[in-house]
């Protein structure tokens, strides 16, 4: 993952994380990797790996965006949980939308 990106996404977990524990991100034990997916899921209707999950957040947390590549459907469906949008617009425009709001942030 690009640079740029791998903030916006580091951003875009961060805000994952913390709707769905309240908590700043922290590297995730098993079970709450599985809670996570579950929260995901019952959120979006989309399933996201716990696993994967699991290895984004600690890419994050050790700053390698070299072990960061999502697709564009994960990338959509985290940015639909954090900001809790339905899915009736295109799902890649979701994380497009979220990258863009966070660039003009940072602008």
């Amino acid at each position: 993952m690009q640079t740029k990106d791998f903030y916006i996404f580091r951003s875009l977990l961060s805000d994952v994380h913390a709707k769905a524990f309240g908590e700043p991100i922290t590297k995730i034990p098993h079970s709450k990797a599985l809670t996570l997916a579950w929260l995901i899921e019952e959120a979006t209707g989309i399933v996201l790996s716990y696993k994967s999950l699991t290895n984004y957040i600690n890419a994050v947390l050790e700053d390698m965006p070299e072990k960061v590549n999502p697709s564009c459907i994960t990338l959509a469906t985290l940015a639909q949980f954090a900001t809790g949008e339905k899915s009736g617009k295109p799902m890649a425009s979701l994380w497009f939308r979220y990258r863009t709001g966070q660039l003009t942030q940072r602008a």
